[in-house]
């Protein structure tokens, strides 16, 4: 009978770990999940970011261009 009795405990316990496991898992795939799509949105930003200062970037040529012309234009009046 005790054999019997421990041999049932330890189906139970296998059991109950089972189930943990698998909701540990599930977490980890949820957490995860959400560490990917916070990356994603990251890379998101980051790349509108940059294109934002390649833009800003480019403005910034001509207006030193536009200021260059300026002073040239200035140079002749005087």
């Amino acid at each position: 009978m005790s054999r019997y009795f421990t041999v049932a405990v330890l189906n139970i316990l296998l059991a109950t770990t089972a189930g943990c496991s698998h909701q540990h898992a599930q977490e980890i795939d949820a957490r995860l999940e959400s560490a990917e799509s916070n990356a994603a949105w990251a890379r998101l930003r980051a790349d509108e970011a940059y294109l934002k200062a390649e833009l800003a970037a480019e403005i910034a040529v001509r207006a030193h261009h536009t200021a260059d012309e300026a002073d040239v234009r200035n140079s002749w009046k005087k």
